[in-house]
């Protein structure tokens, strides 16, 4: 039997609510894939944003992100499946906006702050629904199934980026277009999901537990990180380097087929050496990327580092597994994840200010600088991890 067979066979076998995730999953990803390998070109090419403008314009991008925990909490009554939909509604309605209907920077920031309502809120469901389709103590491969498929969506979103604007002369409100028909295709197949009965309780609702701290004080940690480089890491190779839109796409697609096997690699490691030990060694490789931006002027040095951090993004893997083994009650799970989500974005949205003003004041390497604090304190936080698979 060739592989091609056993996988057709797997296919067959596996879980139909399964699918209908992964299918949500991947075609939701491909209209992130569009927008994120473009957008930083987009704001660029179109609105001609400084530095600190673009750092500026991260708080409504990521203020839908503060707003979470607030918004599902309100709407606690609805289920993780119709959550699903809403939020792949949201996030077509955004991108169209974003891409046609954005004469100005100030209706496109609506627009772009609609998108990430939905973008955000997802962040929840896809931990949620992602522990319930698991087995025991198989949740970190499953989670990396899940971020394997968002890989693969990625990869496909980026390569119509490229292809449209290498080849077929796209305008971004093209690509756009494409990416919302993606959302539509992500809200049918959510829609077809048929969870079990624990889905009816599993709510997202206010929530807060003081035996969750260190998966708080993580997420506070997190939205540093990963804000600094979604935000400047590819500021500095469009605005100092001149890396046009198809040259991101190409990274995102590397880094995204690399990210397909890397991140089920890391769920599986997740399981075996557990939570701690992997978040000690993100922390180290933050640190070097940290240090490598500041101080490397080499476009193809600063593209491979671009490429490991897109790929250091899995963490969020060991992040919900630990949550899921600390939790008594599995109900707790949304709600956590959806606080997390908020606390992450308070200083997703406050972390770009400074960096921006940063950039503004004493040149970009200086907000690559201060960010290996970020690091370091990841390693200390890791390190009190004591929570491990035995």
């Amino acid at each position: 039997m060739n592989p091609i067979e056993k996988l057709f066979i797997r296919y067959q076998a596996t879980d139909k609510n399964l699918k209908f995730f992964l299918f949500g999953v991947l075609f939701l990803g491909a209209n992130n894939g569009i927008l994120n390998s473009s957008f930083n070109n987009y704001l660029y090419d179109i609105f001609s944003l400084s530095s600190q403008q673009r750092g500026f314009l991260e708080l409504p991008r990521e203020f839908p992100g503060f707003l979470v925990f607030f918004v599902t909490s309100i709407f606690y009554f609805i289920s993780m499946r119709n959550w699903a939909v809403l939020v792949a509604l949201l996030s077509g309605m955004g991108i169209l906006g974003i891409g046609v209907f954005s004469p100005t920077i100030v209706i496109m920031t609506l627009f772009m702050t609609l998108w990430s309502l939905g973008d955000h809120v997802f962040m929840t469901v896809e931990g949620s629904v992602g522990l319930e389709l698991s087995s025991a103590s198989k949740e970190g491969k499953r989670l990396g199934q899940i971020s394997g498929a968002r890989n693969l969506a990625a990869i496909l979103g980026s390569f119509i980026v490229y292809l449209g604007f290498s080849r077929l002369k796209f305008s971004y409100g093209v690509l756009y277009v494409i990416a919302f028909i993606f959302a539509l295709l992500a809200a049918y197949n959510f829609s077809r999901m048929k969870l079990k009965p624990l889905s009816a309780k599993r709510k997202l609702r206010f929530l807060y537990r003081k035996e969750y701290n260190l998966y708080y004080i993580l997420n506070i940690l997190t939205g540093a990180r990963k804000q600094i480089f979604l935000t400047f890491g590819p500021w500095v190779l469009i605005s100092v380097f001149g890396t046009k839109p198809e040259t991101i796409a190409i990274l995102i697609i590397i880094a995204s087929t690399f990210g397909v096997f890397f991140r089920q690699a890391f769920g599986e490691l997740t399981d075996k050496f557990g939570e701690g030990k992997m978040l000690k060694a993100d922390a180290i490789i933050f640190l070097i990327i940290c240090l490598g931006y500041a101080f490397s002027t080499n476009r193809y040095f600063l593209f491979s580092l671009y490429i490991i951090d897109n790929l250091m993004f899995a963490t969020r893997i060991a992040r919900t597994t630990y949550l899921n083994k600390i939790t008594k009650d599995k109900t707790d799970l949304a709600p956590t994840i959806s606080l997390g989500v908020t606390i992450d974005h308070v200083f997703s949205m406050t972390t770009p200010l400074l960096g921006g003003l940063l950039w503004a004041k004493f040149g970009y390497s200086s907000v690559f600088l201060a960010t290996t604090s970020v690091a370091i304190l990841s390693y200390l936080v890791a390190a009190r991890i004591k929570y491990e698979k035995t």
